[in-house]
């Protein structure tokens, strides 16, 4: 007699990396609503079956998408395949993730701080860390947006609790300077703050799906919209 040992499969150590950028890529792409298993798996070159290997369902690969763009630490050390999340679970991982993930130690200390000798160093400074920011996570921000009528919970979560304080935030520094002569006096400072967010915004997030920003440089969009908005704000010709 012959006997035949046939050891389980390992799941290749990238294959999860592959699965979760296919994902993040389909659902930007399609939208959530759209989105179908079977791009998922096209876009990572595997078959469909492979794929449930990981994730249970489009619900349970939304979740992973998410975590993953947000740099949850603890994302493959789920066990898999992944199971379809609770109701309110993608909103709870995703707060997590941003409280772990909002440090803004330039703004911050700028909030609190007497206004330096050197403000336009300092408004400088607080602008390329947004946009680092923004940048680093854009494709966790892009999934919430693409995704916000699907799953209110998790755009409430990111737009109401988290973006909305950092815009808030900013616009109090703003303020203070202007309150203390350091930059130029603008009719409201909140105005003034989703001006300067937005316009970071779409140069570090949203040109990448843009057909004219995608072909923009990305260190050339970078000084560019950083040198022309701290100009703007300190009152000064760029």
């Amino acid at each position: 007699f012959s006997y035949y040992y046939f050891m389980p499969r390992k799941r290749p150590p990238n294959r999860p990396d592959q699965i979760a950028d296919a994902a993040t890529r389909t659902f930007i792409e399609q939208g959530y609503a759209a989105a179908r298993i079977s791009q998922i798996a096209q876009h990572a070159r595997v078959g469909p079956g492979t794929v449930y290997l990981y994730a249970e369902g489009k619900e349970a690969l939304y979740d992973l998408a998410l975590r993953r763009a947000f740099e949850d630490p603890t994302v493959w050390s789920l066990a898999l395949p992944h199971p379809a999340p609770g109701p309110g679970a993608v909103a709870e991982a995703l707060w997590r993730c941003l409280q772990n993930a909002a440090h803004f130690p330039q703004l911050w200390l700028a909030a609190e701080s007497p206004p330096p000798d050197d403000v336009a160093a300092e408004v400088g400074g607080v602008l390329r860390e947004l946009y680092t920011w923004m940048e680093r996570y854009r494709l966790g921000i892009k999934l919430v947006e693409r995704s916000a009528r699907d799953w209110p919970d998790v755009a409430q979560v990111f737009y109401r609790r988290f973006w909305r304080g950092g815009v808030r935030r900013f616009a109090d520094y703003l303020t203070r300077r202007m309150q203390e002569g350091r930059i130029p006096q603008r009719p409201d400072g909140l105005v003034a703050a989703h001006l300067v967010i937005e316009s970071l915004a779409w140069m570090a997030i949203h040109r990448e799906w843009t057909t004219d920003g995608a072909e923009l440089s990305g260190p050339a969009a970078e000084e560019t919209v950083l040198g022309l908005l701290a100009a703007a704000v300190c009152g000064r010709v760029p």
